[in-house]
């Protein structure tokens, strides 16, 4: 994953996040019996209670209306489980194996009968005289007699009718930014998830300088009201900020924090991760992704809706978390899904109409290059996009990081070199049509995905690409010559070069390890890349590999070293060899994003919850501020009204995985007046 979240055990893309808690008594309420329905017994629904209270809730939130993790009730749950298709059995095997993700299968054989019981009332089954077993979970699950269990569920996609736009298509109030603002370097605005096309994150402003950064002090604070996952990278311009959640979008003052609009979504299918990391700011339009595999274009001065395009089948486990990008009249965003074997793919979609441009898939098919690297095919390959995409706005050519195969840990369901996962792939952006690759991890078998966007610079004579990977590597590549420079260590290693084992292992990183989704940023005037790493380590062990649609397919399963041990690096590179300059052990995994600037401070934060600017020549802490909220989304910096500002997403909040609190807030920096 990145990274459940896969946020996920998993992944660090579900796993990052927490449930917002409502009243336990809401989610211990039982619904009026069915007529008929699965075999489970009124005791053990009761027990099964205690343990999803104690085991499930931080994910799938208290009254099982989904979180972190996917709702356990509704229209979407039983849209999937009871269409008459799968034995009871599938949705067990899937709690079984799978669950709790930060220790799956450490439950006791009748407490996972248990909490199937438990849901299973929650969803409108009666409870009867004969107990949920072994042998009762072999029948076919229906919808409970009478429509219990929520609202009609959201039409399935035919075959070939996907993406396709829904609804009418509004014209946008106004035409800014336009490409030229968004080609320039980062300046008074922040207007893309890295602050540009080149994915530099490098700020030319430099009046918060390390003489002066010990003075620097919150200007305001805007809650949002949500708790839950908070990875938004904010984008700024003329004095606006937006911001994410997974269903909301957000407009506010960037010097105030005073709100201006607001649009919430409602999903319309299943939502495999709820998770959305931003937008694409382009001519008049903003652009994010759904959790249930939508594209929308909002209006950027009003909030109003454009257009909707559906992109993918969420029932199939397919989702948008990663912030688009927008050029040349195009939007472009990739699927995520490969921790549920969903084979991803890069789109291109007309900025003004939603409808789809070009597709490439991430896993080749037929004759297409690279699929001979599936030597056993790959229906059910994997390869996601967890964050943003890069753009050489020179060359026409669109950068992509792809994540890990499918199933993820049992190599020897996907013989090969599994392309093009654990890559960085380069197209022609007009196109689609591939240009080159890299492949930093071949056939991975520990999920160790390319989640973070790669930057490009020309520096010192060479044209370069940095890109960095969840297996605990900075890579160095020469664009002209599509050869390695420099492979360079950002955390621990630890039977790296072993495949996961049959009977459980540790190993370093484990997949929550080495870089998620906010990548390397470039100090050109330093010749030195910055990069946050996470230092925390897992046991794997091969397990079941049975593909149901929609669900997690590991094929295996990893459990986390005590959460308390986990920790976190700040390094330094040079950016032209490669070479290490410092590092800086943190106390925490270090997942936010990292903004080095021109006044020498680089600005990031821990998921204590500080917000930090450091000395980019040393690491030297030179001011430090408890936010109250782990920092996982975007540390960016801008100016309004000829001040210079650092806005943080404070507030990912993850009760599982990380064990991390907080309220989604967005925090604003500045220095003392004059």
């Amino acid at each position: 994953m990145p990274t459940p979240d896969r946020p996920t055990p998993l992944k660090s893309r579900l796993a990052l996040t927490g449930g917002a808690l409502l009243v336990l008594s809401a989610a211990l309420a039982v619904p009026p019996p069915s007529s008929q329905g699965p075999a489970f017994t009124a005791a053990q629904a009761s027990a099964g209670a205690q343990v999803y209270t104690t085991s499930c809730a931080g994910c799938h939130g208290a009254a099982l209306q989904g979180a972190a993790g996917p709702a356990l009730s509704g229209a979407s749950f039983l849209a999937k489980w009871a269409g008459g298709t799968h034995p009871l059995a599938d949705l067990h095997g899937v709690i079984a194996h799978q669950m709790p993700l930060n220790a799956p299968g450490s439950l006791s054989a009748a407490q996972y009968l248990n909490v199937t019981a438990f849901i299973l009332s929650k969803n409108g089954y009666a409870a009867g005289g004969t107990a949920l077993s072994p042998a009762t979970l072999q029948a076919k699950l229906t919808r409970p007699a009478g429509g219990s269990g929520g609202a009609a569920s959201a039409p399935t996609p035919a075959p070939g009718t996907l993406p396709r736009v829904l609804g009418s298509v509004k014209p946008a109030s106004t035409r800014a930014p336009d490409q030229e603002e968004l080609t320039g370097p980062i300046g008074d605005n922040w207007m893309t998830y890295n602050g540009n096309y080149a994915g530099q994150r490098y700020s030319t402003l430099k009046q918060i300088t390390t003489g002066n950064a010990a003075q620097l002090g919150v200007k305001c604070v805007y809650q949002l009201g949500e708790v839950g996952s908070f990875q938004t990278g904010p984008v700024v311009y003329q004095g606006r900020m937006y911001v994410t959640t997974p269903r909301n979008t957000y407009a506010l003052r960037a010097d105030t924090c005073t709100p201006v609009w607001q649009h919430s979504y409602s999903p319309k299918g299943a939502e495999p991760q709820p998770a959305n990391r931003g937008v694409a700011l382009y001519q008049g339009r903003l652009f994010r992704g759904t959790t249930d595999g939508h594209l929308l274009a909002l209006d950027a001065a009003t909030g109003t809706l454009l257009w909707d395009t559906w992109v993918a089948d969420s029932a199939k486990g397919y989702f948008l978390s990663a912030a688009p990008i927008a050029a040349n009249g195009l939007v472009f965003v990739g699927e995520a899904g490969a921790d549920w074997g969903a084979n991803g793919h890069i789109r291109a979609f007309d900025a003004q109409t939603g409808k789809q441009v070009w597709s490439f898939n991430v896993i080749p098919q037929g004759q297409e290059k690279g699929a001979d690297t599936w030597k056993k095919g790959a229906e059910h390959g994997g390869g996601s996009m967890w964050t943003t995409l890069t753009l050489d706005a020179a060359s026409g050519l669109l950068y992509a990081s792809i994540g890990n195969p499918a199933p993820d840990f049992n190599g020897g369901m996907r013989p090969g070199d599994n392309l093009y996962t654990n890559s960085v792939i380069v197209l022609d952006a007009t196109t689609g049509k591939l240009a080159w690759y890299v492949q930093q991890v071949p056939h991975d078998t520990h999920d160790w995905d390319t989640a973070a966007a790669p930057l490009i610079y020309d520096l010192n004579g060479r044209k370069i690409m940095a890109v960095a990977n969840k297996g605990g590597w900075l890579y160095l590549y020469d664009r002209a010559t599509h050869q390695l420079i420099s492979r360079q260590e950002t955390t621990t290693h630890l039977n790296a070069d072993k495949p996961v084992s049959l009977t459980g292992r540790r190993d370093c990183p484990g997949i929550l390890g080495g870089v998620e989704w906010n990548g390397p940023a470039l100090n050109p005037a330093m010749n030195a890349l910055f990069v946050n790493s996470v230092d925390w380590c897992a046991t794997y062990k091969l397990g079941e590999t049975r593909y149901v649609d929609g669900s997690l397919y590991f094929g295996g399963d990893a459990t986390f070293d005590p959460v308390k041990d986990a920790r976190g690096w700040v390094r330094a590179y040079n950016a032209t060899t490669g070479a290490p300059l410092w590092q800086k052990k943190m106390a925490t995994p270090m997942i936010a994003a990292i903004t080095p600037t021109a006044g020498g401070v680089l600005l990031t934060g821990d998921q204590n919850g500080d917000f930090m600017a450091l000395n980019a020549r040393d690491g030297k802490t030179l001011y430090q501020f408890r936010t109250g909220g782990a920092i996982a989304g975007g540390v960016v910096t801008y100016t309004v009204g000829g001040r210079q500002f650092v806005a943080v997403a404070s507030g990912n909040a993850s009760r599982s995985i990380w064990s991390t609190t907080g309220a989604a807030s967005i925090f604003v920096f500045g220095l003392p007046k004059p």
